[in-house]
């Protein structure tokens, strides 16, 4: 039998996709808690769908058939208006702009158009899983900036420009985070883009969860000073819109890196979901997207945020966590509890799941240093089914001695 790439050697299956078959296989089975996954739990806006279906209905051709690489140009400048608003930078949707299958594609074609061999990309430590996969498929080598609990995950300054050497090609910054909900301050971020001007290096800005805030203001990286000419911002369509398996993201950045992502884009998926994008333009026009995140998911998500917060104090009161800011997650430093009943993340994760029947991420696959940590969605649960699943972790926890 002929063998495959020793690249695949490099990869690890995503504990998250595993999650999602998980619960796929469950159905509609209702006794597995799932704190694992990282998909919004409420559904698109009524307007979104009610668009979808008059198109497949009355343009069935139109909503089905291929669209350009870099998408459907109405959709590039209503991204960008609303862009706009929120950064206040405007991009050109005709030069500067390329509509992805998700922000996990346009994150690994950016890496594939800007990483050669030996080049370096510097990842904070926890940080998103994918990441650190999509660089080595892309021929880069991970250099990993740890970040704490008890410094709330905000990154260190000084401690980044000791990673920085002339092989650095690239900074990824995920801002709400996933998995610890931090939103990274103002003040690094404007000192990380005199470095990126300093040094020559391109900042990574995902912005999928920028949207998803609870607390404080959004991030305008791309306003402040250096930030036109070396951020690449990332985005996605999933949380905000709820929509994750359309796959719609998108890619802004200088029109030398958007030719290039185009170039990729090409001949990975050739052009983004169609139909997705008809309801994406529905979605950021007459104000529904500002509606639905105000009256619908902020609301929502930040009630389930503050209830599992109580019940760890409650039910967990030795583990560490930081309250998130945004996205969808406690990232819990369960240290004291794993090595009192001598287990790691991992073989605990299993074990609650085997036992508990709640479905929690080991906090090692976001990183080395990382481990001992666990990764709680608060979105995919009504707060009852929060309390339940805190409470069987706990009684998990506390049947040993401590």
């Amino acid at each position: 039998m002929p063998t495959i790439s020793n690249k695949i050697d490099l990869l690890h299956i995503s504990p998250t996709r595993q999650v999602a078959a998980l619960l796929a296989e469950a159905g509609k089975q209702r006794n597995i808690i799932s704190f694992g996954g990282g998909a919004p739990s409420l559904p698109p806006p009524k307007e979104v769908l009610d668009e979808m279906r008059r198109m497949l209905a009355e343009a069935p051709m139109t909503a089905c058939a291929y669209v350009g690489t870099r998408g459907l140009l109405e959709l590039r400048r209503l991204l960008v208006d609303d862009f706009t608003r929120a950064e206040g930078t405007k991009y050109n949707p005709e030069s500067e702009v390329v509509i992805t299958d998700g922000a996990t594609e346009g994150v690994f074609a950016t890496l594939t158009t800007i990483l050669g061999g030996g080049n370096e990309v510097i990842l904070t430590d926890p940080t998103y899983l994918g990441f650190n996969e999509a660089v080595k498929l892309a021929g880069g080598r991970v250099v990993t900036l740890p970040v704490s609990v008890n410094e709330g995950y905000q990154p260190d300054i000084e401690n980044l420009k000791k990673l920085i050497t002339k092989e650095t090609r690239a900074f990824i910054l995920l801002s709400p985070d996933n998995p610890t909900g931090r939103v990274v301050r103002e003040e690094f971020v404007k000192a990380l883009l005199d470095l990126a001007a300093d040094h020559d290096f391109w900042v990574i800005y995902d912005s999928t969860y920028q949207d998803i805030l609870y607390e404080g203001t959004p991030l305008r990286i791309c306003s402040l000073a250096n930030g036109r000419d070396h951020v690449i911002t990332i985005g996605s369509f999933s949380k905000q819109a709820s929509i994750p398996g359309l796959r719609l993201g998108y890619v802004m950045a200088p029109p030398e890196v958007a030719d290039a992502v185009e170039k990729v884009k090409q001949y990975l998926t050739v052009a983004p979901n169609t139909l997705g994008q008809y309801g994406m333009i529905k979605f950021l026009s007459d104000n529904i997207k500002q509606r639905y995140l105000q009256e619908t998911v902020l609301p929502t998500y930040r009630t389930r945020r503050d209830f599992m917060a109580k019940c760890i104090e409650r039910d967990l009161p030795q583990a560490k966590t930081s309250l998130p800011a945004g996205a969808f997650y406690f990232f819990v430093d369960m240290t004291h509890y794993l090595d009192a009943m001598k287990r790691n993340d991992k073989d605990f994760c299993n074990r609650v799941l085997e036992r508990k029947s709640v479905v929690m991420i080991p906090g090692s696959f976001f990183g080395a240093n990382s481990a001992g940590h666990v990764r709680m969605t608060f979105v995919s649960e009504p707060e009852e089914r929060i309390s339940l699943g805190i409470k069987a972790i706990a009684g998990y926890v506390f049947s040993f001695t401590f």
